[in-house]
């Protein structure tokens, strides 16, 4: 079922899966296709607010894993959402930005949209830390 690069998405975990969740050949542009199981309100078809801050949560890990060229391990410390307006029942983009790469810590902001970038429907902000950093040599 993986039909990414190598290079984008290194190893699959089966929540990637169930979310449906991808980079884009654009770096830090992910995308989170649309699945009924997503719905969160189903009287408003939007989505489940969690599988929005799990999007923004893996986007930034993967984010500074491509960054770090998957030379060392990248866990989520701690998370800030806030949720700016209604999603529909329909894909959800992302774009990750690094604030600042450590040498034990980083930083990630991450906007979701759906028709437009401009109309963002969530924000959020990731502390992640980094270890057992390998040579790249």
């Amino acid at each position: 079922m993986n039909q990414h690069p190598p290079s984008q998405m290194q190893i699959r975990s089966p929540m990637q899966d169930w979310l449906a969740f991808q980079s884009d050949d654009e770096k830090g542009k992910y995308l989170l296709h649309f699945h009924e199981q997503h719905i969160g309100n189903p009287m408003i078809g939007s989505i489940h607010g969690g599988v929005t801050a799990s999007l923004v949560e893996m986007c930034a890990e993967h984010m500074i894993s491509v960054e770090l060229e998957h030379q060392a391990d990248v866990k989520l410390i701690s998370s800030s959402l806030d949720y700016l307006r209604i999603s529909k029942d329909t894909d959800v983009h992302a774009r990750a930005r690094i604030v600042r790469i450590g040498r034990r810590m980083a930083f990630v902001d991450v906007w979701c949209w759906q028709d437009d970038e401009n109309i963002p429907i969530a924000r959020g902000t990731c502390t992640l830390r980094i270890s057992n950093q390998r040579d790249k040599s």
